[in-house]
């Protein structure tokens, strides 16, 4: 009786009163508080920043707080050196400002490597090689062998080039491929007889 006696004073209801205004109070703060540190309604769709420079990057650095890290710099023959050709987050992604972006910027020059050795294998496998290497394959010429549809010789800018040669990225290799047929023989005792005929006339 006597907890039932409590509740119908004034007493208990203002310590209720001030339970419910507390705990609403609290709640207020800690939504607040999730809001800020979450940095809510501050978020961004990312910018397709291919082709930019490190320079132009500057007014998104000033305006979202965005950070710019080159990751790596790749060389491609179609993209103006010292610009963007990769980015990671990828353009179109949401993200929140003071975001750290990793980049991939055009290289000056190509990068040299070792010509691989392209000879006997098959057009197919040399291809595939020279897609490794990051080499290119040019024009294709058939000559007279019996190793059909292999390699011959490997050429750069017309001119053979050996296994092991130092060679930019990105060259283009043109392929001499065997035809499958051998040279036609040359029939020695035809051009006795032509010797002789000529001798006779000429006596």
């Amino acid at each position: 009786m006597r907890w039932l006696d409590y509740i119908r004073t004034s007493d208990f209801w203002k310590q209720l009163a001030y339970m419910i205004v507390i705990g609403i109070f609290l709640i207020v703060i800690i939504l607040f508080s999730l809001q800020f540190c979450t940095r809510h309604g501050q978020e961004v769709k990312v910018p397709d920043l291919k082709g930019y420079t490190l320079d132009q990057l500057k007014e998104l650095e000033k305006d979202y707080k965005f950070k710019f890290v080159v990751r790596d710099s790749v060389f491609e023959a179609k993209a103006v050196p010292g610009t963007i050709i990769s980015q990671t987050p990828t353009p179109g992604s949401i993200v929140k400002t003071k975001r750290t972006f990793y980049v991939v910027l055009a290289a000056m020059n190509a990068s040299s490597i070792r010509m691989p050795n392209l000879i006997d294998l098959s057009y197919r496998q040399a291809v595939s090689l020279l897609e490794t290497y990051g080499l290119k394959a040019g024009a294709v010429n058939y000559v007279s062998s019996m190793a059909k549809n292999a390699v011959i010789r490997q050429l750069y800018q017309q001119k053979e080039i050996s296994p092991g040669s130092s060679i930019k990225k990105g060259s283009v290799i043109d392929l001499e491929i065997g035809s499958g047929e051998a040279a036609p023989a040359i029939d020695s005792s035809f051009g006795e007889s032509v010797g002789e005929d000529v001798l006779q006339e000429m006596e």
